[in-house]
């Protein structure tokens, strides 16, 4: 086979290639989104930051859990999945931390 009659099979198996690298890794089913996780760890922390001692009851997490429709799971299993895509999660936490700085329930704290 010479060059030239391979050279179209090349490029386009270089091109799949490329396509199916840009697309990125894939997310396990049932993986809650990103905006879930986001929301709900904020609404998590800022619940514990009303507290005196920063720390949120069993039965006020499980309510904003319930309300949400997360569970405990669902939130470590995002983290899991995640957690070796060190940018990703950098990212992660940097939203988490921009939206309790914007927080007014935050902000009246300080």
């Amino acid at each position: 086979m010479n060059w030239t009659s391979s050279k179209p099979w090349t490029l386009l198996f270089a091109t799949a290639v490329l396509a199916v690298a840009g697309c990125g890794p894939s997310t396990p089913e049932g993986l809650i989104e990103e905006e879930t996780f986001v929301e709900t760890y904020v609404e998590l922390r800022i619940a514990a930051l009303d507290t005196d001692s920063s720390r949120i009851a069993d039965a006020d997490r499980q309510a904003i859990l319930a309300e949400r429709g997360v569970t405990e799971d669902d939130l470590l299993e995002f983290v899991r999945v995640h957690s070796t895509n060190l940018e990703y999660m950098r990212d992660v936490w940097n939203e988490v931390e921009l939206r309790m700085d914007r927080s007014p329930e935050v902000a009246d704290e300080g």
